[in-house]
């Protein structure tokens, strides 16, 4: 649909067509367990008194303004009300350690932060900076928002699409994170450019999880929305999603990889306990699903009698998995990292959309989508309108916009470096581009290893085929400056015992991570899951680690993705015995 250009981000909410007043715009679970829904004016009427009482208090265009807590609607109240006054929010993700958080909030030398009860407000102990709590007391978002006392008293006239609008610390996989500065333009650009990659309309519902501190969130699952006219439910966690999703009944979804990769490795699991009959119908339902898939995406069809055919194992094979996810989902967006085709394939034969994308936080994010009348699963897709995309001699995407940031936030010297002397912004993705403009993402330009006889590898593309075994739940490939290619891999302790019980028949040993037979047995199935890539680049030895890599041991970003130097140097006597002369 077609939205009219907004002068600010807070027009989203607060200058809708007329009939969108009294919909529905955010649904939430309260304690008793039943979803509610407030309506768009509602929503209107407790943003103006928040942006009001912040006004009376002092906060002032320019001003910084933290938010800290899970999605939920006074997440979504605070930033429109930050916005419209003109101020700038900061968000901070809730998975972050207290240290982190911090960091961020003195940084960008806040004035003032709304923050979640409980475990987030517990982050902010010994920080002076005024807090102002979502519930509970008379100063809070819930009490000030319920006060009619405030309503018409706000005078700050509506920033500009010039103005800073936020600041988006980057998910520091190295170093401190810096603070990507977005103007309400960047990210109403980027809206707008969406819209016109991926469509949304007023009946739409979206399911939020990514954390709304996080760029694909903020842009696509927050404003997007509101500017369509769309409601959000927000899901009580990540680990709810299974129960809110057929509970909610979403059209559209965006998520990171690591959701999809859950989806299809609990399938290959259920499969594996599962008949030969259904292990069939399932690998025919695959087959005829991919093919109706390609067809479709051709302008054709199946003929009549597939046709019917695929009725009948649609029924009784997809439509369970698309029950799962409520029924109605329209369209998947997949971010934040590249999605293994062979998901994507997997999904779309099962009759479901997914629309592999790319962006960074400074680009707000979205750069590329796919679309979704032509769907290529191993790209991420062309380029949105009005985003400019050009590869450098060493590959590397460049990228100009009216969505690129405006710099990082007191850092001149990394804001220079960014940027090139033709104002193209320097990803550090080293990209493939097709005829088409579709972008195949290859790995991070600083993450390409060289292998001691000069042969360069891509981790990613490596770590991509490895964990799309039902057996292995993470990996990180290394190899750099080595002779071969090698992995750290968590397993998932439940897939590989199902796994080596169904092929052995006996149970996997205690000491499985340690045992030769197991090792060599895996190291057979890796190989199997590589076989279109070549040799060099395929895993000759691994090891598995004792633990889940998460934000909490601090081997993931918020985003979920590795933490390459922290994980190597936790585990960097294993690395050594891995490339240990053997006899």
């Amino acid at each position: 649909m077609q939205v009219r250009r907004a002068r600010c981000l807070s027009d989203l909410l607060l200058a809708p067509p007329p009939e969108w007043l009294d919909a529905p715009l955010l649904r939430f679970r309260q304690q008793d367990g039943v979803w509610h829904s407030w309506s768009r004016i509602r929503v209107q009427q407790a943003v103006l008194r928040l942006a009001a009482w912040l006004e009376f208090n002092g906060i002032k265009p320019g001003d910084r303004v933290g938010i800290l807590g899970h999605n939920c609607p006074e997440w979504y109240i605070a930033d429109f009300a930050i916005l419209r006054l003109g101020a700038v929010t900061v968000p901070a993700y809730f998975t972050d350690p207290a240290e982190a958080v911090q960091y961020v909030y003195a940084d960008a030398a806040v004035s003032i932060i709304f923050v979640e009860e409980g475990e987030q407000q517990a982050k902010l102990t010994g920080m002076t900076t005024p807090l102002l709590p979502f519930h509970g007391g008379e100063n809070s978002i819930a009490a000030i928002t319920a006060d009619d006392a405030w309503d018409n008293r706000l005078a700050a006239a509506c920033p500009q699409r010039q103005d800073l609008a936020t600041l988006i610390y980057t998910s520091g996989t190295t170093g401190h994170p810096k603070g990507v500065m977005l103007t309400h333009g960047n990210l109403l650009s980027d809206v707008e450019a969406g819209i016109g990659g991926v469509p949304v309309f007023p009946d739409d519902l979206f399911l939020s999880f990514l954390p709304a501190s996080h760029a694909f969130e903020r842009t696509v699952g927050h404003f997007l929305p509101s500017a369509c006219g769309a409601e959000i439910a927000y899901a009580e966690s990540v680990t709810t999603l299974l129960r809110d999703m057929p509970e909610v009944q979403p059209t559209i979804m965006i998520s990171v990889p690591r959701l999809y990769e859950k989806i299809y490795a609990g399938v290959q699991t259920r499969l594996a306990e599962g008949s030969v009959l259904k292990r069939v119908l399932f690998q025919l339902a695959q087959h005829l699903g991919l093919e109706r898939f390609e067809l479709r995406q051709q302008g054709s069809d199946l003929s009549a009698g597939k046709a019917w055919l695929w009725g009948v194992l649609d029924t009784l094979v997809n439509a369970k998995l698309r029950d799962k996810m409520g029924g109605r989902i329209r369209t998947f967006v997949s971010g934040g990292a590249a999605l293994s085709p062979d998901i994507a394939r997997f999904l779309l034969a099962a009759g479901i959309v997914v629309l592999p994308g790319y962006g960074l936080t400074e680009t707000s994010p979205v750069l590329t989508v796919n679309r979704a009348t032509k769907i290529k699963p191993e790209s991420v897709g062309p380029a949105l309108p009005g985003v400019e995309l050009r590869c450098a001699e060493d590959g590397e995407l460049l990228v100009k916009g009216p969505m690129v940031m405006q710099g990082y936030w007191q850092q001149p010297q990394a804001t220079s470096d960014a940027f090139d002397a033709d104002g193209w912004l320097h990803s550090g993705d080293i990209v493939a581009m097709d005829d088409d403009g579709y972008l195949r993402i290859i790995d991070r330009k600083k993450e390409i290893m060289a292998l001691s006889n000069g042969e360069k590898v891509a981790p990613a593309v490596v770590e991509q085929h490895i964990t799309s075994n039902p057996c292995i739940m993470q990996a990180m490939v290394i190899g750099d400056g080595r002779p071969f290619v090698a992995a750290l891999v968590v397993a998932d302790e439940e897939g590989l015992g199902r796994a080596w019980q169904q092929m052995q028949k006996q149970p996997l040993p205690a000491a499985w991570r340690t045992d030769r037979d197991v090792q060599l047995w895996m190291l057979e199935r890796m190989r199997a899951d590589e076989y279109d890539l070549a040799s060099y680049m395929q895993v000759k030895r691994f090891a598995f680690v004792d633990e889940a890599w998460t934000q909490d041991n601090g081997l993931l970003t918020p985003t979920l993705k590795l933490k390459r130097r922290n994980i190597s140097e936790r585990y960097a006597g294993l690395i050594e015995s891995i490339y240990e002369e053997r006899p």
